[in-house]
């Protein structure tokens, strides 16, 4: 159900050289691309490929096949035209114009990665650097090799200037984080396993350095008086003896920065984490889109199914859309993201804001020991939800169900242990589905 790591790792690598074989045999590679011809670049291998139609235009259009016809090498992870045929048209499209022509020459060079990595290479390797500067995922799966969100459908056929290898989907790369998002992001990615590690003063150092380079130096497109409100928020938080609280308290200061989309109004409100009605603590706020970053998807694909899912901010939201498809036993997408350990510590329910599709959902979480990369233990929730209506949910952390890899089992989570969150279209129904979520809350004594 969830994506797996079933087979040890000793296994794989045993594995590895007979993999290809199996995954991309000799013959596939022939009467695929058997026309390419030894001294064809890259893009010139593209346009004769009869399956690549696609991604030459679009590599046209944003000015990249010059860059890509260099000696290089390149590795290049080319989505087909079947791949790119999931993709929204009007999102294309959209690609295609001013403005967007820079995201979509971000979103091609984190395809290409710099050296030339055949698919013996990239089968002991755990991740690869793009030229966009964005990282990919590799794990070899059931006699498939997957590239993040993608599977690799032909492999190593060479080019004068570097290797491409074709697979189904189209990668999209990390928003990119502004200034200040980057510096606080990079100080919450530091500053949780400190935490969660038992050392509560290193995380203030953490948190407290980061906010002292907000208030102390300038291009942060704050106004005067919100650096000043910023400066009495963080002193008084450096005033806690309680290092766990101070923790939390620099942290909620850094929340409030990161879940305000008017960075740039001038304000004089004091900094504080963002209340509900009930008292509830925001943990995920999509008016900053940066939020939706958070979030990955993760298919059926790693079992051989077909479903897709895609992410996207919507005008102050996070929607979560794609289509379920049964064949090779597949049938669920999903997407994930991590949370703070201990934020649903003064909670006792998960409280969401979406708006559905009639189908049945399933909200997850997780907790340290579940939350691997490839862990398929969790504790899962259906819900229901209204074609087009927005809803209030309300899921009671100590009613989830322990589910691994899909199956039932004994076992328990309490609000202290949530360490990640994740959604579910799972419901053994084909067709497309579609969830918007405004927010996502910790709330307590509301039902």
């Amino acid at each position: 159900m969830d994506d797996m790591n079933v087979m040890p790792s000793k296994y794989l690598f045993l594995k590895a050289t007979t993999m290809i074989k199996t995954l991309l045999p000799i013959g596939l590679l022939a009467t695929t691309i058997g026309f390419a011809q030894a001294g064809d670049t890259i893009p010139e291998l593209a346009s004769s490929s009869g399956r690549l139609d696609t991604l030459v235009s679009v590599v046209k259009a944003a000015d990249l096949a010059g860059a890509l016809s260099g000696d290089g090498p390149f590795t290049v992870f080319a989505p087909t035209d079947e791949a790119f045929a999931r993709l929204d048209a009007k999102t294309v499209n959209a690609l295609l114009e001013e403005p967007g022509r820079g995201t979509l020459k971000r979103i091609l060079t984190h395809h290409v990665v710099p050296g030339r990595f055949e698919a013996r290479d990239l089968v002991g390797m755990e991740s690869v650097v793009t030229l966009a500067g964005t990282t990919l995922e590799l794990s070899p799966f059931n006699g498939r090799l997957l590239v993040d969100k993608s599977v690799v459908e032909t492999a190593d056929v060479s080019a004068s200037n570097g290797v491409v290898h074709l697979i189904d989907r189209v990668l999209m790369p990390p928003p990119q984080a502004k200034p200040l998002e980057q510096l606080l992001y990079a100080a919450i990615d530091r500053g949780v396993p400190l935490y969660n590690d038992g050392s509560p003063e290193a995380c203030c150092a953490v948190y407290a350095m980061a906010l002292e380079a907000v208030v102390l130096t300038n291009g942060w497109n704050l106004s005067e008086a919100r650096t000043a409100n910023l400066k009495i928020a963080v002193t008084n938080a450096n005033e806690m003896t309680d290092q766990r609280e101070r923790a939390w308290t620099l942290r909620r200061i850094i929340d409030a920065l990161l879940m305000d989309d008017q960075m740039k109004a001038n304000s004089n409100e004091q900094i504080a984490p963002k209340q509900n009605d009930s008292q509830g603590v925001r943990v995920y706020d999509f008016a900053n889109s940066r939020q939706a970053g958070s979030w990955q998807v993760v298919l059926d694909g790693v079992m051989g199914g077909l479903s897709t899912g895609n992410i996207e901010a919507n005008n102050g939201t996070m929607v979560f859309s794609g289509e379920t498809s049964l064949r090779n036993n597949g049938g669920f997408s999903s997407m994930r993201a991590p949370v703070e350990k201990g934020i649903f510590k003064d909670s006792d329910s998960i409280r969401l804001r979406v708006k559905g599709d009639g189908r049945t959902w399933i909200i997850g979480t997780k907790n340290s020991s579940s939350s691997g990369r490839r862990g398929g233990d969790s504790f899962w929730t259906r819900f229901d939800t209204k074609d087009g209506e927005w809803q209030t949910v309300i899921i009671p952390i100590d009613g989830m169900e322990r589910h691994f890899f899909g199956q039932k089992m004994s076992g328990d989570i309490t609000p202290e242990e949530v360490t990640a969150l994740e959604f579910y279209m799972y419901d053994k129904k084909e067709g497309p589905f579609r969830l918007e979520i405004e927010s996502i809350e910790g709330v307590k004594d509301v039902i």
